[in-house]
């Protein structure tokens, strides 16, 4: 009967029906979640590392390509470096190779000196042709026709005079079958203005023309002539004086070798 008072007083007092709360260990608490932290954090600095890795290896790829963009002939440079000259031994020997130029040259300066003295053979004997003269470049021979033997003032109609002289050059160019023939009209610089000359370029044509025509009609192949007319643009003299103007009024053939035989 007592217990049984004692069950009755225990329950009806209220202080006995408040919960009781469980006392937690910090340490205990502490213990539990260090390991779980720690592993996410281990986890989140691999995962940082790897992608700072990979921005390291992008950068790194994308600074070549823009150095190799840049200078494209680099790696061929280097390779060049990497041949190695090949020794000469006391039995090999390197002869110097002379320039092909010099010689070429010197056969052209030849060749022209020859024909310089076949053209002086020709005008010895000038049959009282006054004026011709030859002149010898480096490539080239110069043979001149003054005006006054050659044609009338503003004309370009051959005198007969000079035909036999011509006849003399025909002969000469067929017996050099290497020749090319250039013919230059030149004129003063006093204007010329007519119906069938409206300019002195007209009238050096022309005239140049006239020659050609005297020779291809005396034998000579027409392919190895050609003609040009420079008018008053080419003087050989100031243009000052008559005796100059006279002078500077010619017709010349320039006599060179054809490259092609």
């Amino acid at each position: 009967m007592n217990n049984l008072n004692k069950i009755t007083q225990f329950a009806d007092n209220p202080l006995n029906n408040v919960p009781l709360k469980k006392t937690i260990n910090p340490m205990r608490s502490l213990a539990k979640s260090t390991p779980s932290e720690a592993g996410n954090e281990i986890w989140f600095l691999t995962l940082s590392d790897l992608l700072m890795l990979l921005l390291i290896f992008f950068v790194l790829l994308f600074g070549i390509t823009i150095k190799q963009q840049s200078n494209p002939i680099a790696p061929a440079s280097l390779h060049a470096e990497t041949i190695l000259p090949v020794a000469v031994t006391k039995e090999q020997t390197v002869a110097p190779l002379a320039p092909p130029v010099a010689s070429s040259d010197s056969a052209a300066q030849s060749t022209t000196a020859s024909l310089e003295s076949d053209l002086l053979g020709i005008i010895d004997d000038n049959s009282g042709l006054q004026g011709i003269t030859v002149a010898r470049h480096s490539q080239y021979v110069v043979l001149t026709l003054p005006e006054q033997i050659s044609f009338d003032s503003g004309q370009a109609q051959l005198k007969s005079s000079v035909l036999p002289k011509l006849e003399q050059i025909a002969v000469f160019i067929q017996n050099h079958s290497n020749l090319l023939v250039e013919i230059q009209g030149h004129t003063d610089d006093r204007p010329i203005s007519n119906r069938r000359y409206p300019s002195n370029w007209e009238l050096s044509a022309d005239r140049a023309t006239q020659v050609a025509k005297s020779l291809v009609a005396r034998g000579v192949n027409p392919t190895k002539i050609s003609t040009k007319g420079f008018g008053e643009y080419q003087p050989l003299y100031s243009n000052n004086s008559d005796s100059d103007r006279l002078k500077n009024r010619r017709v010349e053939l320039q006599f060179s070798l054809n490259p092609s035989s």
